[in-house]
């Protein structure tokens, strides 16, 4: 059992060096490209991490969006009940390289509008998704996405609208036999929801990040080798149920109050009550000029819906 337990290590071993990172998110037919480690390519509502590498100290702030990750420019339109698909890639842009343990996904509300320099440090987080071992117990749904796959998640249907960030983490389990082996992957996507609804969730429902894991948890120092049909036990919370609050003052609104449709004019976002959203690309504190493509932005063609996610 030794010689095949280090047999299987050492198939393994090469992948331990690769690493990766989310390249994009799609939601309701919106593409949103992310940058590539350490390099600013352009405006994304995804946040930047500094290196491919995982966050192993479960004490890390890091672990709550990624190694380095600082506050993106934009935010992504999204709804209750929307898909969000969600690209893993490797650090040289190639497949994910790993396929041991879970993928978890949390919301954390950044308050009525925007995620646009929301600090992490507090927040409190809700799990909306668990994916562990395939329905037959036999292999992992991460290795779906070391073939290849794309990873979805429902955004709760009667989430209450405003600024969330949706962070969605994979874990690797292939060295987590010993305390800090385990290898944590977070990605954070800034995200607007609107709409009506009223779910949030219990305040028992929601943990800190870091805070909720161990090095020393089951589900995290773990032999995922030896007894590969064993059951697994998510770490963090159970998956929230919403409960109803009272409704926002204003619903938060996919378009804005106050666009100059002028050519090459600049344009400010203003939410309820008119207030303007400080630090988001639309604020008069980051004016942007806006061409032509942006007039279809509400009823255009996928293409300029697209190109608005990123110009308007």
């Amino acid at each position: 059992m030794l010689l095949l337990t280090v047999a299987i290590l050492a198939l393994h071993a090469p992948r331990a060096l690769a690493h990766g990172y989310v390249s994009q998110v799609l939601i309701d037919g919106n593409m949103y490209m992310g940058n590539s480690p350490g390099h600013y390519e352009g405006p994304s509502p995804i946040r930047t991490v500094t290196t491919d590498g995982p966050v192993q100290n479960t004490s890390a702030s890091d672990l709550a969006c990624g190694v380095g990750a600082g506050p993106a420019q934009l935010n992504a339109v999204a709804r209750p009940g929307s898909v969000v698909n969600i690209t893993w890639v490797s650090g040289s842009g190639g497949n994910w390289p790993h396929e041991v343990g879970p993928v978890l996904t949390y919301l954390t509300a950044c308050g009525n509008i925007s995620c646009v320099g929301f600090n992490t440090s507090g927040a409190r987080w809700f799990m909306i998704a668990q994916a562990g071992k395939n329905a037959d117990g036999v292999g992992w749904v991460q290795q779906d996405i070391m073939e290849g796959s794309n990873f979805n998640v429902t955004l709760p249907d009667n989430l209450a609208p405003g600024g969330y960030l949706l962070r969605n983490e994979i874990i690797g389990l292939q060295n987590a036999m010993t305390p800090g082996g385990a290898e944590f992957f977070p990605s954070c996507t800034q995200l607007r929801v609107i709409g009506n609804a009223t779910g949030v969730p219990p305040t028992n429902d929601t943990v800190l990040l870091p805070g909720a894991y161990s090095a020393t948890d089951p589900s995290i120092l773990v032999d995922a080798y030896t007894n590969p049909n064993a059951s697994y036990v998510f770490p963090g919370p159970p998956i929230a149920t919403l409960m109803n609050a009272p409704p926002a003052s204003a619903p938060v609104s996919e378009y804005y109050d106050d666009w100059r449709h002028d050519d090459e004019q600049p344009v400010m976002y203003r939410g309820p009550a008119g207030t303007v959203v400080a630090g988001d690309r639309r604020s008069k504190d980051f004016p942007v000029f806006v061409p032509m493509v942006c007039r279809g932005c509400k009823h255009g063609k996928l293409w300029q819906r697209r190109l608005c996610a990123y110009l308007c």
